[in-house]
């Protein structure tokens, strides 16, 4: 194994940060942007798994039509850029509301030679007005982690629905986002070993199971279906949140994310949907184009 820096995941990889004196998401992130540059630590302190989750984009993404990609918050385009190199024919596209976000992934994009990504700033919640985005539509939206920086639930389904309007007839969606009650699973998991529950960051709210799916349910066949759901790394969090940690608690000792437990378990497949223990599902939806359906039945 190469030697690479202990990153400590104290007793778990969602642990509280301390904010920003106005809770300013959008600061946290450009704050971010400052300290990592280009690294994949801005945007999530797990390097294994960050490339097990891109590996999962890739093998979804292949399957599916992605001759024209927007990836909406895209932070510092690590994720972009890697599909730009896995698919160069394609083009693709990145926006991100921070500004230090942008401008990180704009320098890595001129380093990498990614001529077929560009980056714009831009919100999700709206998209559709974005003046950088006019006009265009795409084959395939991704959103990774991003929903889960808003408020709640509400502007969780306004920005799913402002990524819809960026698709293409036919289109698809393709969603990688924590779902709370993955998490709850996990946790329900490591307090049988003693171990502290993860809890999710002050900037995020992770997506409500039952109302995502409700949710999913009555756009179905009308605005979007649903195609494919996937719990990323199942195994991982199995293997890294429950065996390793309580492994390093009986040692006295802090976890860290580069240990060689972590890196083996990316390797090892998600063990299957029965009981999500990983708190990132990946949603696979396909854009309709009815105009009979009645939008006033959308659950709150």
């Amino acid at each position: 194994m190469a030697n690479t820096p202990k990153r400590k995941s104290s007793k778990s990889n969602h642990a509280p940060q301390k904010t920003s004196p106005d809770g300013d998401v959008r600061a946290f992130w450009d704050a971010q942007a400052v300290a990592h540059g280009p690294s994949d630590l801005a945007t999530a302190p797990d390097h294994f798994y960050r490339t097990l989750e891109i590996e999962a984009i890739n093998r979804v993404v292949s399957n599916l039509d992605h001759a024209t990609i927007l990836d909406v918050g895209c932070g510092n385009g690590y994720t972009t850029i890697q599909l730009a190199k896995q698919f160069p024919k394609s083009t693709i596209v990145g926006v991100d509301f921070s500004t230090a976000m942008v401008d990180e992934a704009n320098k890595e994009r001129n380093k990498a030679a990614a001529a077929n990504a560009a980056f714009f700033e831009g919100d999700v919640l709206s998209l559709s007005r974005n003046s950088s985005l006019h006009g265009l539509k795409f084959d395939l939206v991704l959103s990774t982690r991003c929903l889960i920086n808003l408020a709640n639930w509400e502007e969780q389904k306004i920005g799913i629905l402002e990524m819809r309007k960026m698709l293409k007839p036919d289109g698809r969606l393709v969603l990688v986002e924590n779902v709370q009650e993955g998490l709850d699973n996990l946790n329900n998991l490591r307090s049988q070993f003693g171990l502290d529950p993860i809890k999710v960051r002050w900037h995020n709210k992770y997506l409500p199971q039952p109302s995502i799916m409700k949710f999913f349910g009555e756009i179905n066949g009308h605005l979007l279906s649903t195609e494919y759901v996937e719990n990323i790394g199942n195994m991982y969090y199995l293997a890294s949140r429950v065996i390793y940690a309580k492994l390093c608690k009986d040692q006295g000792v802090e976890p860290d994310y580069n240990n060689q437990i972590n890196e083996i378990a990316s390797k090892l497949p998600s063990m299957g949907e029965y009981y999500a223990c990983s708190p990132n599902f990946l949603f696979v939806l396909k854009n309709e184009t009815s105009t009979s359906w009645d939008g006033k039945k959308l659950s709150s």
